[in-house]
């Protein structure tokens, strides 16, 4: 999630203009008898009382309240949303690119690579869920951060439990022993003052960051680390499926895997309208494949997968009520559901789900979208009992299925 816990905590502070309301008397305000005596300050929890029956008072119509803090609600959140996820100037979310790009020539010590993700972030779970399957566990140690209250990564000991003592949980930085995930990003050489997300790749040896792009790191951990993995022989992107890998690629990242942040960040009905009919069009296409595919490209687990399944797992958790995805539950569509079990209860897959720590991150940190930081209850169908029911999806897998385009 590149970022999308960069909240604003340098918004200024506009100071309320110092005037005597119109039905106070001015001479309310002056004691003769006290001219000499310092002024005690101001009770915080007396002028939050008199506050509302101030603005509720004779001098301003109920009417006049309302649509004045409509205007500077509306003029504020546009300015944080701004912030938080830029748009294009029709209001459509445009996820800024990832800067640290990993290619074949680029420089770095195997033996002392070191992992930061944070739970929250779908594109930071897409590692974690990599590096479990092939087995790098031991070899690729991974720091998980926690949204701190003003959106950046922090390091911290957590009180968020997991369900088991298998299941990963927020902690310190035990490659840099940082506060905060800028100043890990700070270490590398000549510094750094851009976006600092996740997921990034760091190179311990020699400091430097080999890459925070999520496709190009899981590329790395399915083929190009075999010689750590205690399970080389697993493939997730086999030659003979790339060019169907990279064709649900294209149409699982801009309407699923962004598509969701495009309906959650939109600023404007416009650029929401567009974003939430090609999200649903998309969901109804891959449930009627999946109704003949075990997997996305036939009987073979890819990386295709992997990339849908962070997507799906959040949908009614967090996307269907947060990001207004609200047309329908994942839940009602029995495939794509069925499917999502089926990924969750591969062997060390649900170790990499912790949906109280999801829960937190988006529903607590994301103010913009959730002013009051309020939690809705877990919905039971997120619940790893209900995750864990049979799918009965083993019998697709028998046969390969046509591969569905989208036009």
């Amino acid at each position: 999630m590149p970022n999308s816990f960069l909240l604003i905590s340098h918004l200024p502070i506009i100071p309320p203009t110092h005037t005597t309301p119109r039905h106070v008397s001015p001479r309310m305000s002056l004691n003769n008898n006290n001219h000499n005596q310092t002024p005690k300050p101001p009770n915080p929890s007396s002028l939050l009382t008199s506050l509302p029956k101030l603005l509720w008072g004779p001098s301003l119509p109920p009417g006049l309240l309302i649509s004045t803090v409509r205007t500077a609600w509306h003029s504020t959140w546009q300015l944080m949303m701004s912030q938080l996820a830029p748009s294009d100037p029709s209001g459509s979310y445009s996820r800024p690119t990832s800067k640290f790009r990993y290619v074949a020539t680029t420089q770095f010590s195997r033996q002392n690579l070191h992992l930061y993700v944070g739970l929250p972030c779908p594109w930071a779970h897409r590692t974690l869920i990599v590096r479990n399957l092939k087995g790098l566990e031991e070899t690729i140690p991974v720091s998980i951060a926690s949204p701190g209250q003003d959106g950046s990564w922090e390091f911290k000991s957590s009180s968020i439990p997991g369900l088991d003592k298998d299941i990963l949980i927020p902690g310190k930085d035990s490659a840099n022993g940082c506060k905060n995930l800028k100043e890990v990003y700070g270490l590398r050489r000549g510094g750094y003052n851009g976006r600092t997300t996740v997921p990034m790749l760091w190179d311990v040896q020699n400091k430097e960051v080999v890459c925070n792009e999520s496709y190009d790191i899981i590329e790395l951990f399915n083929s190009g680390l075999n010689g750590l993995a205690s399970n080389p022989g697993l493939d997730l992107s086999p030659l003979e499926l790339k060019g169907r890998i990279e064709e649900w690629n294209r149409v699982i990242y801009p309407n699923v895997n962004n598509g969701v942040y495009r309906c959650g960040f939109a600023q404007s009905q416009g650029a929401y309208d567009t974003a939430v009919s090609e999200l649903f069009s998309t969901l109804d296409m891959l449930d009627d494949h999946l109704g003949r595919s075990r997997y996305l490209c036939g009987g073979t687990l890819t990386l295709a997968d992997i990339c849908l399944f962070t997507t799906l797992i959040r949908f009614d958790l967090v996307y269907n009520v947060l990001f207004k995805c609200t047309k329908k539950k994942l839940l009602e569509y029995s495939n794509l559901h069925a499917y999502m079990r089926d990924l969750y209860q591969i062997p060390k897959v649900a170790a990499t789900c912790n949906f109280t720590a999801i829960m937190d991150g988006y529903y607590k940190t994301l103010f913009p979208l959730n002013p009051g930081s309020i939690q809705p209850v877990m919905p039971s169908c997120c619940e790893h009992e209900a995750l864990s029911r049979p799918h009965n999806r083993e019998s697709l897998s028998l046969t390969e299925s046509k591969y569905v385009q989208v036009q």
